[in-house]
């Protein structure tokens, strides 16, 4: 049996009530998936996921508990694991570097371990999902990035990123998982939360449309970065595991914007020219273990998954402020109308 048969499939998909887990967890319901989706105990932001996650059996769970996954993996014997759930605020990651490490790395390590004893126990291969970042590459390259370039993190948060990835690579040859990583690229939705700057950036777009004022402080709104949409990269996520055989691949859309012109074109979609009048400039707020310009090169997700970004830069920016609108005028927080 392989993941593509027309049968009933569970999967699993830590932290479902971020972005990404949330549209995964739509797209494998579409296709007659069973999900479950974990949540840190006593997280606030799955009452406000809740309209976006209907059919979604939701079960708390510790990423740092190696033993609890262990009994997920006995309770539910998922098909597939889609490892989403992350410390992930980057510049942060200098505060807890051992609560980073913990999350993102020794956890991966966990989670690999169970696998490799569940099928032992059960003669059934699980396929594994990582979701690795761009930022394992460090801040020293020019050009687009691809599988191969070498990693050389910079925060706490890459360096525990980047020995995840390797871990995942690491069993799958030693011990023939089916693991894959996806190296993601920075991708947005009208569902990202406002420690993250295109949301912010959103937010202040649509406050000044409705005669509010939202500043939005920033650090520096020339560095280049490869946006996509949410959206789009789960389809990815689902293709490098329905695929037959596993391999790492770059999820990006191969161009790059700077943050000045995610301000534009934010303002522009609902008619204002003046998105520099919102603006703070905090140089605190970067970092220069932060790169200039990332951009991938997803030649190979093309070639062998069939998979690209199909969402504009200009369509992804302007839903995202659409959306913040639409809160602020409603009144409502979250609707599943929302999601376009």
């Amino acid at each position: 049996m392989t993941l593509a048969d027309p049968v009933t499939r569970t999967a699993l998909i830590t932290g479902v009530a971020g972005q990404d887990g949330m549209y995964l967890a739509r797209l494998l319901r579409s296709q007659g998936w069973h999900v479950v989706g974990t949540v840190r105990p006593g997280l606030s932001s799955l009452a406000r996921m809740a309209p976006y996650l209907g059919g979604v059996q939701i079960v708390e769970h510790d990423l740092r508990d190696g033993l609890g996954f262990g009994d997920l993996m006995t309770r539910f014997s998922p098909d597939a694991v889609f490892n989403l759930a992350a410390f992930s605020a980057v510049g942060r990651s200098w505060t807890d570097p051992e609560l980073v490490t913990h999350t993102n790395l020794i956890a991966v390590g966990q989670m690999l371990e169970t696998l490799v004893r569940h099928r032992e126990k059960n003669v059934k291969d699980v396929r594994f999902f990582q979701a690795s970042t761009a930022e394992v590459f460090g801040s020293e390259f020019a050009g687009a990035l691809h599988e191969e370039t070498a990693h050389r993190p910079r925060t706490p948060y890459a360096v525990a990123k980047s020995a995840a990835h390797q871990l995942v690579i690491s069993y799958r040859e030693h011990h023939d998982l089916f693991a894959c990583n996806g190296i993601l690229f920075n991708h947005e939705s009208p569902f990202r939360g406002r420690q993250f700057v295109a949301s912010r950036i959103a937010a202040a777009a649509a406050a000044a449309a409705c005669g509010q004022r939202l500043p939005v402080a920033l650090g520096d709104i020339d560095i280049h970065r490869d946006w996509g949409a949410a959206v789009d990269y789960v389809e990815a996520m689902r293709r490098m595991l329905a695929h037959d055989v596993p391999g790492d691949y770059v999820v990006a859309t191969g161009t790059t914007h700077t943050l000045r012109d995610m301000l534009n074109v934010a303002f522009a979609s609902v008619g204002r020219d003046d998105p520099e009048d919102h603006l703070e400039i905090q140089p605190h707020l970067w970092s220069t273990t932060q790169a200039e310009s990332l951009r991938g090169d997803p030649s190979r997700a093309e070639r062998e998954l069939r998979w690209s970004a199909t969402t504009s830069f200009e369509d992804l920016v302007a839903q995202m402020v659409a959306v913040e609108v639409e809160r602020i005028t409603s009144g409502v927080g979250e609707s599943e109308k929302y999601l376009g």
